[in-house]
């Protein structure tokens, strides 16, 4: 049986390639490897991207109006990047169809830009144009949903009535609030 035929000589072709290998190899790789010195530095990180800014003023808009203004004494960035902040002295103004709805105070912060929420602590305070004024240690204001969370220990002020509580949920938008744990309620 004799290899004839176009068909039968075409693995003939690849084989021998192959059993030619350590005659030609070594002489392609060093014509293939680069030349000189390209050794990339490991040593080094990745360059910082953190940031301290002083007397910071930061707009959030929506379908044009303002919806909040923040001023801090000192802004850096937090561990994610650009998409969250830390925050000290904070004093923000909201706003609800461009009017201002409710001025929010906290001696630190934290904006997280993923999930919209800024989480202000230390003498956290809310008070809203219609003379309530909400204080805790910690607020945190769903800036989405427009609604202030907290499930700490609460005060609640207002012409008529004080409120006391642990935990508390206030929409700043239509006025619905719930107060969780012990409410102790004074009238007025």
């Amino acid at each position: 049986m004799m290899l004839s035929g176009p068909r039968n000589l075409l693995w003939i072709v690849p084989l021998a390639l192959l059993l030619a290998s350590p005659a030609w190899k070594p002489a392609l790789e060093e014509f293939l490897s680069p030349h000189g010195n390209l050794k990339v530095k490991t040593d080094n990180p990745a360059p910082d991207n953190s940031f301290v800014l002083t007397d910071v003023r930061l707009s959030r808009y929506e379908n044009g109006q303002a919806d909040l203004v923040l001023n801090a004494a000192k802004v850096q960035s937090g561990r994610r990047g650009m998409d969250s902040f830390m925050m000290q002295k904070v004093d923000a103004l909201l706003f609800d169809k461009g009017k201002e709805s409710a001025h929010i105070t906290g001696g630190e912060g934290f904006y997280d830009g993923d999930k919209q929420i800024l989480t202000l602590v230390d003498d956290a305070s809310v008070v809203v144009k219609n003379s309530y004024d909400l204080r805790a240690d910690v607020l945190r204001y769903l800036i989405s949903y427009k609604t202030v969370k907290t499930a700490a220990e609460i005060f609640f002020k207002s012409r008529d009535f004080t409120v006391r509580g642990t935990g508390m949920s206030y929409n700043l938008e239509n006025g619905a609030y719930r107060v969780g744990g012990r409410v102790v309620c004074d009238v007025k």
